[in-house]
């Protein structure tokens, strides 16, 4: 099973006259990232929400949003005369100091932070409510995360089987390859032995020297194998599998460089600029995995 990375979930709670609007969103991020915005009343039960979430979200950039609603409107926020007082005391301060005349309490009354929500104390029975919120908008966020691993895994066995694919066309070029280098070699060989005299046994040694640098037959047998082991690994059961997956995709891309570096052939190059688009396309899609 593969799970992405990017989700959304949302739930929607009501407790008493409030509703509380509950949105979790992640993007995909090497590490946990975790951005939280909360009414007051939920602030001393932040840790507890932040582990609900962490340990079905496990891995990503997360946003999580709760809101709320009530019917009594306005009636919800009350003036805190503290903080009121206070700001009225710095700008009636300033506006002494910078000798600018103005209604300081009209000002200080525009300040936002000087309403406060009209909050009663959160009950157990209240938090319980909240929490099976919580849990919904995460069951609604992992199941959007389901879907577009669906859509990633069939689009990861695709872009790993056109490799395996191209792999087997090269497989049957190289035969004919190292013929062609072998006979071209050889025709230069006679050239310079003509000119320079020079031992034919020693020329002959020169070139299966040379022709065994440019077999490429280990980096296809290892090339095949790892991608033998990342479909096994797409298709495990184990959740979190991005890291090892990319982990994977590194050992590729280092054996499709040395073979094309090896290749010396036209048609064999076009099927590793393909074997490279691929496994571009497989890099894509595993940096948003779990």
């Amino acid at each position: 099973m593969i799970l992405s990375m990017t989700g959304f979930g949302k739930h929607e709670t009501k407790v008493g006259n409030r509703t509380y609007r509950i949105e979790i969103r992640t993007l995909n991020s090497k590490g946990l990232e975790f951005r939280t915005k909360m009414p007051d009343d939920l602030r001393d039960k932040d840790l507890d929400i932040r582990k609900m979430v962490q340990e079905t979200v496990i891995k990503g950039k997360i946003e999580l949003t709760i809101g709320t609603e009530s019917p009594l409107g306005d009636e919800e926020y009350i003036l805190d005369e503290t903080v009121l007082a206070n700001y009225c005391r710095q700008l009636d301060q300033l506006s002494h100091s910078l000798n600018i005349q103005g209604d300081v309490l009209q000002a200080a009354m525009r300040i936002p932070s000087v309403f406060k929500a009209n909050q009663s104390t959160m009950t157990e029975d209240d938090w319980k409510l909240v929490q099976e919120g919580i849990i919904s908008a995460l069951e609604a966020h992992k199941e959007y995360r389901r879907e577009e691993g669906k859509a990633m895994y069939d689009a990861l066995l695709e872009y790993t089987d056109n490799i395996v694919e191209s792999t087997e066309k090269i497989k049957a070029l190289d035969s004919d390859r190292i013929a062609k280098i072998r006979k071209k070699f050889e025709t230069n060989f006679e050239s310079i032995a003509r000119d320079v005299n020079a031992d034919p046994n020693r020329l002959e040694l020169e070139l299966i020297y040379y022709l065994e640098k440019l077999d490429f037959s280990e980096e296809m047998v290892r090339l095949l194998q790892h991608c033998e082991y990342l479909i096994e690994q797409i298709k495990d059961d184990n959740i979190s599998k991005g890291r090892k997956l990319n982990f994977i995709t590194q050992e590729m891309g280092r054996e499709i460089n040395t073979l094309g570096a090896k290749a010396y052939d036209s048609e064999i190059q076009r099927y590793v600029v393909q074997m490279k688009d691929d496994l571009e396309k497989i890099k894509e899609q595993t940096a948003n995995i779990l």
